[in-house]
């Protein structure tokens, strides 16, 4: 089995919420043997991984999809009728759609196995020395910290109401202010976290590709971790290494790629060019006619 694992560097605070309470949105813990810990779930990443790996690929071949398709790229797709063996259909796609091969997804009528594990990403500090084999003098409660936002209720601005409002001075009849405070609880810029992700045995050179190729493309266009991108958390750094060796790295939006990983993204990325007319084998099973999920 091929290893990746992958180290980030936050440059921003990361928030990645695992429960809310009232106005407080609190990061994502496990349990562990060292007690409680926040994590980054592996789901998590692979969502961002699938929806790179989908973007880069209809960015490169310049095509659009129904959404059937749009579904089964960007979200492993569905269960749309009756399941059954497909052997002929599974094989073809693999060999035409790497990426899905390697994340697996559903078919509409079968459910295709992936072969990518990916491990939760995990803070490195004292806690997790014995879990990551790390060392380190810092604990993850000094690094996890709670920050309060006002959403504001703009038709309250006397001056933005009388420039825009037609009708500033009509009563508001049951509605609200939507002016209110919330706390969202966050790990500090600074903080490191490694991801272990496994490539199962079998994995081809393509697949390998599809996963640097996702991982090229995610860190080139929009490298953040966990949500509230748009107020300004989740920019990283990172490094990934395959079985030890360095493959992919970015640092302050430059990237860097070893010959080895170029080439494999590049044989990806060449046998994938022409796949556009292949996307009927992601679509479910047809019923008189019609698609059995009644999609578009």
């Amino acid at each position: 089995m091929m290893r990746l694992e992958i180290r980030y560097d936050m440059t921003a605070p990361v928030s990645h919420i695992g429960e809310t309470a009232s106005t407080g949105a609190y990061f994502n813990m496990i349990q562990t043997s060292a007690g409680r810990l926040p994590v980054i779930t592996g789901n998590s990443i692979r969502g961002q991984i699938r929806d790179a790996g989908a973007g880069e690929l209809l960015d490169r071949i310049g095509e659009t999809v129904d959404k059937e398709v749009f579904h089964v790229l960007f979200s492993g797709g569905n269960v749309s009728a009756s399941m059954k063996d497909d052997v002929g259909r599974a094989a073809a796609v693999r060999e035409r759609f790497p990426l899905i091969s390697l994340l697996g997804g559903a078919l509409g009528t079968m459910i295709m196995s992936g072969k990518l594990l990916c491990g939760f990403a995990y803070p490195i500090c004292t806690e997790t020395e014995d879990l990551l084999g790390i060392p380190s003098d810092v604990s993850w409660h000094s690094l996890i910290d709670e920050i309060e936002f006002t959403r504001t209720d703009d038709a309250k601005n006397d001056r933005m109401a009388a420039a825009y409002i037609s009708d500033a001075d009509a009563e508001s009849v049951g509605q609200a202010s939507q002016q209110m405070r919330y706390a969202v609880q966050y790990m500090a810029a600074g903080t490191e976290f490694l991801q272990r992700l496994t490539l199962l045995p079998g994995t081809s050179d393509a697949e390998l590709g599809a996963l640097l190729s996702a991982l090229e493309y995610w860190w080139r266009t929009a490298p953040r971790l966990g949500g509230m991108s748009a107020k300004g958390f989740g920019a990283f750094n990172a490094t990934a290494a395959l079985d030890g060796a360095e493959a992919i790295r970015v640092a302050d939006g430059a990237l860097w790629i070893s010959g080895s990983a170029q080439q494999l993204i590049d044989l990806y990325r060449q046998g994938t060019m022409d796949c556009a007319k292949d996307f009927e084998l992601l679509k479910g099973a047809k019923k008189n006619g019609k698609k059995a999920n009644g999609s578009d």
